[in-house]
């Protein structure tokens, strides 16, 4: 029980320094659209869901990206280190268990947003 909550603390711990170091680097300046530097996740939930570009609040969706990423990237980081030992393993481990929390994330993120009417009239 003791250990679990050692993990549970670790967890909270890097999950919010990763997202205020995510937040300094990626996120400061990129508040406000610009067509030239918009993130890679963005198209995908557009072009995969059929999104409208225009009904999707493009600010409350970075700061959205930026807690998924984030969890996607201490998840792994608890998982790797705390089940596996060698270095080959972990890294095997790590690429499809990142691969696999993007698509699920992000599906359920898409699947939000065609429920909340964000879904292109065609």
């Amino acid at each position: 029980m003791k250990e679990a909550l050692n993990i549970l603390l670790e967890f909270i711990i890097a999950y919010i320094v990763v997202f205020i170091l995510y937040w300094l680097l990626f996120i400061r300046k990129k508040t406000t659209y610009d067509k030239n530097k918009v993130p890679v996740e963005f198209y995908y939930l557009i072009s995969l869901y059929r999104l409208d570009q225009k009904k999707i609040n493009y600010k409350k969706f970075i700061y959205t990206s930026a807690f998924i990423n984030s969890f996607i990237i201490v998840f792994t980081y608890i998982i790797i280190s705390k089940l596996l030992n060698k270095w080959i393993w972990q890294l095997l481990i790590g690429i499809v268990l990142i691969v696999l929390l993007i698509i699920i994330c992000y599906g359920i993120l898409g699947r939000i947003y065609q429920k909340k009417g964000m879904k292109k009239n065609v």
